[in-house]
């Protein structure tokens, strides 16, 4: 027996609720207004008996904040709880009728389908038939699932291979670089939507090689005259100093000019083999002259071209040739030119010091030849080496220049649509290749060929039942008929069987209607359309019934019933207490929601003259936030009239009882309504909306009865004014709207009693 509903969270408006101090006994009864979750518990304990998590995850509170939580009490203090999507354990002794039990096995919006005639052999078959029929549920079940699992698989890859079969793509082959030629691809969809600006990008251009002429070089330090004397200019500096003239020697410079080289021009004296004149012709040649003149600016020379300036300017090209390619690099991949300057200035260093040491030379002896040819093959070796290294890094950037020449040309014919395509390709080449997908289709072939297995299995346990099926369904016939008979319908079911025209058995039957066939599909007339609501609720009311009674084990029941009474006339809502009380009687425990609080009563008391004690009564209550919780209920209370309870609901509101605001201010006017067509039965219009009504008495000439209440006009109107504007009647759009001042509304609530109490307005002075 379910002895307690301890507490559910976050399932529909079930969001907290608490039912632990509310025992359920043999009989329990449970009141709520429709939307307060009756169907909502009643779907909990169909998921308890079933196992099927779905019907409480597919009621997960909207703007709840907990998950889908359930823990039951049975019997003994046996917990059994839902948690994360399972039950701890099912509850197979849970029999519920509910809109579920009617849309799974009798009709579905007053059609009759082929599985709703499959569900129902559920509730016809005797226990070796439930067998039979478990083992081809069983064998059809693995089936569906085989096959539910083959179209799983087949729609998981269904995002995969859009645009190709599975076959093809199955056979893509895997790309190793696929990334890089989407990326690559993805620059020149880029580069052919802005060809206008990458025209106009920077493109790198070589730098200007360093010169240095070897050959002019040597032919300078080889040269010498022989006509000069190597101690001449010490000779000539030593006299012009013991002269002690600075105009000493441009004197014996013209002085040379008078030279015959025999004889002095001053003293006519012998000049043959004078060491002195001799070293002046020397000092004074004039090709001697250039010569120094020359060799002076050899080391100039090469500090200017092998100095550490010449790897700097073209160490800053080979940059400045970089940033331009660099620029290219989102659309196109260059590499960068590569200038080893470190090795280039050690090479410069070297040949430096090289030809520096030969100039050295050379000015220590301008007329003598300096530098051998080892020395000439040495520097140009090392220059070359050089060389080499400027002209590998403008091969690189030539060949950079050349790549983005290149890219631009072909921006002209590129074709971004095809460009698009080919990146989706590739895209598809490496989502066949993920694990995920490789598991997929590998679970896909194993998944096709357990569905054949179990199709044969399915055969087999079909044949079995079909023997069984038969003579179950004329006894299942007879019972139903005769709870029909007793319900006062005008109708009955006839040629009740069963056959396997679809993938699992299902029941076959007709109606009979005025001695007419009617079938439950086609016509017209046709199941949708000959029956009634009330008509077809009883119907599979009566199936639920003839099989709840029928059922072996009804002692071992606990029989569950949401909203009996829904769309039943009065003559069936008397049937309806007798069947409940039947079941009563030999089921282990019973549980009725409804939301007739009239049946509800009706039901305790034919239910609680054997034992009070046995039936237990409450209620699902709105409670903060807008949801339900189980509460108590006097059920006496709940029926009262509407003028009572609106009395009620004020006189609870004024005296500090918690009460939600909403329906306090909207049982104002009603109150006040009732109470003056109490006061004047039959006198005032029943027609007429309050604020009509207030105007009606107003207007009123004596000696008109209603006219002893024209002393309250004014205070009605008020309380009009203020109440009028929660119902939709008065203010249609925004009644659900306006917001409720506690203090206000607790002012007018005391106002509006006092003229039900005391049947005037209190003087304020």
């Amino acid at each position: 027996m379910l002895e307690r509903i301890e507490q559910i969270q976050g399932v529909g408006l079930l969001h907290d609720a608490n039912g632990k101090p509310y025992k359920l006994h043999k009989a329990a009864l449970l009141y709520a207004e429709n939307g307060r979750g009756k169907s909502t518990l009643a779907s909990i304990l169909r998921s308890a008996a079933t196992g099927n998590g779905t019907l409480i995850q597919g009621r997960a509170t909207v703007d709840g904040t907990h998950q889908p939580n359930v823990l039951l009490q049975f019997g003994s203090g046996h917990k059994v709880s839902f948690s994360a999507g399972v039950w701890s354990e099912l509850r197979s002794d849970l029999l519920v009728f509910d809109s579920d039990f009617i849309e799974n096995n009798v009709h579905s919006g007053g059609s009759v389908s082929t599985d709703h005639r499959k569900n129902l052999l559920e509730f016809a078959l005797g226990e070796d038939a439930v067998a039979a029929r478990k083992d081809v549920d069983k064998a059809t079940l693995a089936v569906q699932v085989a096959s539910n699992q083959v179209k799983a698989l087949t729609s998981q890859l269904s995002g995969h291979h859009q645009g190709v079969t599975i076959g093809a793509f199955e056979k893509l082959a895997f790309i190793s670089d696929a990334d890089e030629q989407i990326e690559e691809l993805q620059k020149r969809i880029v580069a052919a939507n802005s060809i206008e600006a990458i025209a106009g990008k920077p493109v790198p251009t070589p730098v200007p090689e360093p010169t240095l002429n070897i050959d002019a070089l040597f032919t300078l330090l080889g040269t010498s005259l022989d006509d000069v004397q190597e101690d001449a200019e010490t000779i000539v500096r030593s006299h012009v100093v013991a002269l002690g003239s600075a105009s000493a020697e441009s004197w014996l410079s013209q002085g040379q000019g008078f030279d015959g080289g025999v004889t002095c021009p001053y003293c006519a004296q012998g000049t043959v083999g004078n060491e002195i004149i001799r070293a002046y012709r020397t000092h004074f040649n004039a090709a001697y002259a250039e010569l120094k003149k020359k060799v002076a600016q050899i080391e100039q020379g090469i500090a200017v071209r092998t100095g550490a300036a010449v790897v700097e300017t073209f160490a800053q090209g080979t940059s400045k040739a970089n940033i331009a390619a660099a620029g290219w690099d989102d659309l196109v991949k260059i590499d960068s030119a590569l200038f080893d300057r470190e090795t280039a200035a050690s090479i410069l260093l070297e040949l430096q010091s090289l030809l520096k040491g030969l100039a050295a030379q050379k000015q220590a002896s301008p007329a003598d030849p300096v530098g051998s040819e080892q020395d000439r093959f040495l520097a140009e070796n090392l220059w070359l080496s050089f060389l080499q290294l400027t002209r590998v890094a403008n091969g690189q950037i030539m060949a950079a220049s050349a790549t983005i020449e290149a890219f631009r040309a072909k921006l002209a014919t590129e074709n971004v649509q095809k460009l698009h395509a080919q990146i989706e390709n590739l895209q598809m080449a490496k989502r066949r290749h993920t694990p995920e997908v490789f598991a997929i289709l590998t679970e896909l072939a194993l998944v096709k060929t357990k569905t054949g297995d179990e199709e044969k299995r399915k055969k087999d346990a079909r044949d079995k039942l079909d023997a069984l099926m038969k003579a179950t369904l004329r006894q299942y016939e007879r019972s139903i008929n005769a709870l029909l008979k007793k319900f006062g319908a005008s109708f009955s079911i006839e040629k009740m069987d069963a056959n396997f025209r679809g993938s699992a058995p299902r029941s076959e039957y007709g109606l009979l209607l005025r001695g007419k066939s009617i079938p439950l599909e086609g016509g017209p007339p046709s199941f949708a359309t000959a029956l009634s609501e009330g008509d077809k609720r009883t119907l599979a009311f009566a199936f639920f019934v003839a099989s709840t009674l029928g059922d072996l084990n009804i002692s071992q029941r606990v029989v569950v019933i949401d909203d009996p009474m829904c769309s039943l006339d009065i003559n069936r809502k008397q049937q309806t207490k007798t069947v409940v009380k039947d079941i009563y009687t030999k089921a282990k425990q019973i549980i009725v929601l409804a939301h007739d609080a009239y049946f509800i009563r009706d039901l305790y008391y034919a239910l609680s003259q054997r034992d009070p004690s046995q039936v237990s009564v409450f209620q699902l209550q709105y409670t903060h936030g807008g949801y339900s919780d189980f509460a108590k209920i006097d059920i006496n209370v709940e029926c009262e009239s509407a003028y009572y309870k609106h009395h009620r609901l004020l006189m609870d509101f004024v005296s500090g009882k918690c009460c939600d605001h909403g329906p306090v201010a909207k049982a104002i006017r009603p109150l006040l309504e009732g109470y003056l067509h109490r006061r004047f039965p039959g006198l005032v219009p029943k027609d007429q909306m309050f604020g009509q009504v207030v105007s009606f008495i107003r207007d009123a000439k004596a000696p008109h009865p209603v006219t002893f209440a024209q002393n309250l006009i004014d205070e009605l109107q008020e309380l009009n004014d203020y109440a009028g504007q929660f119902h939709h009647d008065t203010n249609p759009g925004n009644a659900d709207t306006v917001q409720i001042v506690p203090a206000e509304l607790r002012a007018f609530s005391e106002r509006a009693l006092n003229i039900v109490h005391r049947g005037n307005v209190p003087n304020c002075n």
